[in-house]
């Protein structure tokens, strides 16, 4: 069977919908959200907003974090940004007023205390505080971490002995 080009993006378009419509219904039955997002230039050069938004699943008590959309974004300022990422969630069905954190990369246009993304959005929801993201804060510490030569040394060992057990199954199942 052979599918257009223009129906399975139409199926990709409705399956991405059906999800983003139960994460958001997830996100409202929760008592807070977080929201964590991050600034990015795809590959036709358009800038866009990443939105995701940690929470806890009313049902289970299991924390999510899940992606909520892409968002073209035209004025790069941090009062341009926070105003469309709070319009992206109110028109996705989000509750602004509970939102109780936000979470950014190190970028003066997200953290800055005065003119960035953080304060704008605490100025309009006091209640939502900044952290900066664990992820990007793991990432910059690796990083750093890399040029000290004896921790590139070691984590080469690591490595190669990984490679060595991860070669024959046999030694797989020595090492367990």
């Amino acid at each position: 069977m052979n599918t257009s080009s223009f129906i399975q993006n139409e199926l990709l378009n409705t399956f991405g919908h059906l999800i983003q419509s139960q994460i958001v219904t997830n996100v409202r039955e929760s008592i807070f959200y977080s929201v964590l997002a991050d600034e990015i230039t795809d590959i036709s050069q358009i800038e866009q907003f990443s939105l995701c938004v940690r929470y806890v699943e009313d049902q289970s008590y299991t924390i999510r974090e899940d992606f909520l959309t892409f968002v073209p974004v035209y004025d790069v300022t941090g009062a341009g940004l926070a105003n469309t990422m709070l319009e992206t969630l109110s028109t996705l069905g989000l509750d602004l007023k509970k939102m109780r954190s936000q979470g950014y990369d190190g970028a003066a246009t997200m953290r800055g205390q005065f003119r960035g993304v953080q304060a704008s959005v605490k100025e309009k929801l006091p209640l939502a505080l900044y952290t900066h993201c664990s992820s990007h804060s793991l990432n910059l510490c690796l990083s750093d971490a890399s040029n000290i030569p004896s921790v590139r040394n070691c984590m080469g060992v690591i490595k190669e002995v990984c490679r060595f057990f991860h070669m024959l199954a046999k030694r797989t199942e020595i090492l367990k």
